[in-house]
């Protein structure tokens, strides 16, 4: 998450007011902690299944090309430059690798130079993470150039679509994404509480404070508590979902 300037003309309240000390712990110690733990592993798992499928039907491409027409021959040569000829046919996977690379740089923080727009240790982990996606499509380039057969085509092919098929269910089944975006969202209405707060106090008078004090504080806890069973019921959901989806596959390999 950016950092956002405040901008306004009503004074911020510091930590020394309870309520606000109160809404700060949350978000500093609970809530946007938990975020940027779930948003690695989410922004992870969401981009590794983009590639896999990418490169899956890039893959099984060549392979179902390979049986429909074999008059084509698109295996006769298994390298990109053989020391006589040059493997033109490797060069129609061109757009997947440069779509691929595109992709594994979606997290990398292009923006500014000054990291405006993310936090320092935000900036570490999005530029490690995008460099290790895009290492990873080497494994791919180094079989289209050096081993271009059809049985490792094929099973290349076969695992990427594995690899979709876990990254989607590691993401749903651990909640990465459900979690980033429902502790992003508490943060966001947390400091939305706490500027309301600030507002209400700002022209109130002394008799008043305790009465906004007591409302903000029993609107903050019923925010925690519905973010509880929240959290159970997706958690809970995506179980059952991954369950359900196992199953049905298990049964549709059985017909």
């Amino acid at each position: 998450m950016g950092i956002v300037n405040y901008q306004g003309y009503i004074d911020q309240i510091d930590n020394s007011d309870p309520v606000v000390s109160e809404i700060n712990w949350f978000i500093r110690e609970i809530y946007l902690p938990a975020h940027k733990r779930a948003d690695k592993s989410s922004k992870a798992t969401r981009t590794l299944a983009v590639l896999f499928s990418i490169w899956a039907f890039t893959l099984l491409g060549f392979f179902a090309i390979a049986e429909l027409s074999p008059h084509l021959k698109i295996f006769t040569q298994n390298q990109l430059w053989d020391g006589y000829d040059f493997n033109w046919i490797v060069l129609a996977a061109l757009p997947s690798l440069m779509l691929a690379t595109f992709v594994s740089f979606r997290v990398y923080p292009f923006k500014r130079a000054d990291n405006t727009f993310v936090e320092s240790d935000e900036f570490t982990w999005r530029k490690r993470q995008s460099l290790a996606l895009a290492s990873f499509n080497l494994i791919f380039v180094v079989a289209l150039t050096c081993a271009f057969t059809k049985p490792l085509i094929c099973l290349l092919g076969i695992s990427c679509v594995a690899g979709f098929l876990l990254t989607y269910m590691s993401n749903r089944l651990f909640g990465f994404t459900a979690s980033s975006i429902r502790n992003q969202t508490m943060v966001h209405h947390l400091r939305r509480l706490k500027r309301e707060y600030e507002i209400a106090r700002h022209d109130a008078g002394a008799f008043e404070v305790d009465r906004i004090q007591a409302e903000t504080f029993k609107r903050l806890f019923s925010m925690v508590e519905n973010m509880i069973d929240r959290r159970d019921r997706e958690i809970l959901g995506d179980h059952y979902k991954v369950h359900n989806s196992a199953f049905d596959l298990v049964k549709g390999l059985k017909k």
